[in-house]
């Protein structure tokens, strides 16, 4: 299952702003991640477009390699900006994973900690 696109959608949210992106993969399944950098989205879009270079294609299971090597595939690690849009992958590569899996993200983190 391989990343073929990350598209960046950024909105107005009331007062402020945000940065929603979907991850499409070859097999059909998308998921949604959101950058939380209010007000820095053109930013963050740019340090998106960076890191689609090496994304499209990379299979979208593999979550741990590939945000170890967009936060330290770099001479310069992280910054907000940077981390915003690693967070923003990363978070839609889970919801991937989850529903390649038939299962909740909060499975794939450990399961349900409060149980009542």
């Amino acid at each position: 299952m391989k990343i073929s696109a990350i598209k960046t959608f950024p909105i107005n949210a009331g007062f402020g702003s945000q940065l929603i992106i979907k991850v499409e993969t070859d097999s059909g399944i998308y998921g949604w991640g959101a950058s939380g950098l209010s007000g820095r989205e053109l930013a963050v879009i740019g340090a998106i477009e960076h890191f689609k270079g090496f994304l499209i294609g990379k299979d979208a299971r593999n979550i741990g390699a590939l945000w170890q090597e967009m936060y330290r595939g770099q001479y310069f690690e992280g910054g907000r900006v940077l981390t915003a849009a690693i967070s923003a992958i990363d978070i839609a590569l889970y919801d991937i994973k989850g529903k390649a899996l038939g299962v909740p993200v909060y499975e794939l983190l450990g399961g349900k900690h409060r149980i009542m």
